[in-house]
This record gives structure tokens, sequence and C-alpha cells, in this order.
């Protein structure tokens, strides 16, 4: 049974003979799947975090992880062998999954932003937050309460 994922090279030896250009090429193309695969993987975790914390540029960092990783997998898929051909398509159907969650989110934060933007302008304006806070808003006024006496402790 093969493994998903491509092994390191060893760093080689003084006493090895050198490495041909093919096994040279193959750890070239092994290290561009490996930084592929943890684009994609950056790509399909921010995404659904950036819907929950409403992050716009986390969801525009998720789109372009994907996009990367997709470069860079095509750059192998042109110059692989057929050991890592399947992983490599494999890892480009992660890679576009990236994309389309990232996209989602990036949609869906940049509508929540646009609609509580001038909410938000409005409150800092007037100084009345009670529109984004409702009754907590009264806690964070910013106009000095009148003491009612004369020393520090009330």
């Amino acid at each position: 049974m093969t493994s998903q994922r491509p092994e390191l090279p060893q760093p080689q030896k003084p006493d090895e003979p050198p490495r041909t250009a093919e096994q040279a090429q193959h750890t070239v193309e092994s290290l561009e799947l490996k930084s592929a695969r943890t684009l994609a993987t950056v790509a399909s975790i921010a995404g659904p975090v950036s819907l929950i914390i409403g992050g716009v540029a986390l969801s525009t960092v998720a789109v372009v992880c994907a996009t990367i990783a997709i470069v860079k997998v095509k750059r192998a898929l042109s110059q692989a062998d057929l050991s890592q051909r399947a992983y490599a398509l494999s890892l480009r159907r992660t890679a576009l999954l990236g994309v389309v969650i990232g996209l989602v989110a990036l949609v869906l934060n940049a509508v929540s932003v646009a609609m509580i933007l001038p909410t938000l302008i409005e409150a800092m304006q007037t100084g009345d937050y009670r529109a984004i806070l409702g009754n907590a808003a009264s806690q964070f006024s910013s106009a000095p309460q009148p003491s009612s006496g004369g020393n520090a402790w009330g």
C-alpha cells in the first residue's frame, strides 16, 4: 500500500555517490507538492474560521493560499511521474475546494461588512452606540458621570 504523502529526501552523506538529475527532479517535485499541501490545508481551515470570526482579511488569505497551491500543483502535474500523479490530482481537488470555501467566506464576510458599515459610521459620528450594543451601550457612555460628593470615593 502506498502512502499519499511524499517522503522528504534525506540529506546526502559525503560518502554517497551524487544523486542523478532524475532523483533531484523527483525531490523538487516532492517539495513542491508538500508546499502545495500546506497551502491547501491553510486555505481549507482559514475559510471556515473567517466565517466564525467575521474576517474579510482571513478569507482573502484563504483564497490566495488556495490559488498558489493550485499553481504549484499544476506545475508539479506537468512534470510529475505516475507515482505522484494521483497524489497531485487529489491535492488539486483539495486546493479547488479551498478556493470555493474561501470565496464563499469572502463574499459572506464582505456582505456583512457592507451591511453593518453605515450603522457603525453613524454610531461613531453621533456617539450613540445603542444601535450596535443595545442596552449595554449605557455602560460605555463617553460623557463623564457627575460625582455626588466632594471626595474621590463617592
